[in-house]
């Protein structure tokens, strides 16, 4: 899977919007079904408001960097910021079934909806930035 050019967007709540447009845009244009945009749209929304609250600690003008790149049996979104070094998934506590979600202790939710949302996640410290890499396994428009 080739590496596809970042999208660059500023690390404010007003940008989602913006990355909306620009996720649907690249579903629309790898063939990908409505149901699995959706999924990324919830995994993006969920690493930006994470970077936007606690890697930057609040709306700045700080880079947060977007791509997908379609395969032969998927899509990976890659998602960069330049906030502290932290490996999301470092800390990845499996969700206990035997209770009920208000139960759950707080934090790390979102991250177990990514895990359930896609096939593979990953991440790797490259030069001053977090890279996240998540991939899916969808089936196009049929």
């Amino acid at each position: 899977m080739a590496n596809a050019p970042l999208a660059r967007f500023p690390a404010r709540m007003d940008s989602m919007a913006e990355i909306r447009a620009f996720v649907e845009a690249a579903c629309a244009t790898a063939g990908i079904r409505q149901e699995d945009c959706l999924k990324l749209l919830l995994i993006v929304e969920e690493l930006f408001t994470n970077t936007v609250t606690h890697g930057y600690g609040g709306e700045s003008e700080s880079p947060v960097w977007i791509a997908f790149e379609p395969g032969d049996t998927g899509f990976a979104l890659r998602y960069e910021d330049a906030a502290p070094p932290h490996n999301p998934f470092g800390e990845f506590r499996p969700m206990d079934t035997g209770i009920l979600i208000a139960q759950q202790p707080v934090g790390g939710l979102g991250l177990k909806l990514i895990r359930s949302l896609a096939g593979d996640a990953s991440y790797s410290r490259e030069g001053e930035r977090n890279c996240i890499r998540v991939a899916f396994a969808m089936r196009p428009r049929g």
